[in-house]
């Protein structure tokens, strides 16, 4: 199995079964070959360990094992990954000395990923309230290319879908779920591709879906779509701009509007390869 496989693979099962590729991970250092191996697998051996199973400690460790692996060469980009990494399990366990040492772009970043940590345990305006330092801080400027963006792209998705997901919602966390999602748009718009911009588009529409704003989710959803137009977007990223716009319209009371939409989506559907239907099934079951 290549490195490649073998990082989809645990990826892939890390939301079902954390504990398991945790300790694949801590078993499985040998798979690193290169430099360039070294970060993505920091990467989730600290999501693991910090967002799902809030092993700080082990996390830390591991994370700091990884500097003695052959591939890890020391260069300033893979050991500044650590340590952001480092930074962040140290923050998210409740060591508020993590951040003193940060320069702004670097304690953006740790704020940034933390802030969906918090959100996991139940420390929901914790979290938010970690977001929202991270936005000021990069509002007032952070340099090209710096890992805050990313970490704030990401860090705002996984926030705001957290908060989607809680039920008893009160007003100050709906708006720290619609800031989350609107920052995730605007740094998935520098970190990353049409794709991540588009996804984002759909992430800010069902994010308003939930907070009871459909006429901006139709709009959000239009954009989605319009993204995917304008890159000739496989079906499977087409429909769900589709099913998030027939969701907003019919909660508008658009009844023609959403009947059209809601064929459209599910004729994309029908292209989707048969592998991807399955990631789809809740948003059919919404259209029926």
């Amino acid at each position: 199995m290549s490195f490649d496989e073998f990082l989809s693979a645990a990826w892939s099962d890390h939301a079902d079964r954390p504990q398991e590729v945790a300790d694949r991970l801590a078993a499985s250092f040998h798979v690193l070959q290169s430099p360039a191996q070294v970060a993505p697998f920091a990467n989730l051996l600290a999501h693991v360990n910090g967002e799902h199973l809030g092993h700080w400690q082990r996390g830390i460790e591991l994370l700091q094992a990884l500097r003695s692996v052959p591939a890890f060469d020391g260069n300033a980009t893979t050991s500044g990954a650590l340590d952001r990494h480092v930074a962040t399990l140290r923050y998210a366990s409740g060591d508020a000395a993590a951040l003193a040492p940060l320069a702004a772009a670097e304690r953006a970043a740790v704020l940034a990923s933390s802030a969906p940590i918090f959100a996991g345990r139940g420390q929901w305006k914790i979290g938010i309230a970690a977001y929202t330092e991270a936005l000021a801080i990069a509002g007032a400027g952070l340099p090209a290319n710096a890992p805050a963006i990313r970490a704030l792209a990401v860090g705002g998705n996984n926030l705001a879908v957290a908060l989607e997901g809680k039920a008893d919602r009160d007003a100050g966390e709906t708006q720290g779920m619609i800031a989350a999602a609107q920052g995730a748009l605007t740094y998935w718009r520098q970190a990353g591709t049409w794709l991540e911009e588009e996804r984002a588009h759909y992430r800010l529409a069902r994010t308003l879906i939930a907070a009871g704003d459909p006429a901006a989710a139709a709009n959000s959803a239009q954009r989605c779509i319009d993204v995917c137009v304008g890159h000739d977007a496989p079906a499977f990223e087409a429909f769900f701009g589709w099913t998030a716009l027939a969701v907003a319209q019919r909660a508008l009371g658009e009844d023609i509007n959403y009947a059209a939409s809601r064929a459209h989506a599910l004729a994309l559907f029908e292209q989707i390869p048969q592998d991807e239907q399955a990631w789809c099934k809740p948003a059919i079951d919404e259209l029926r």
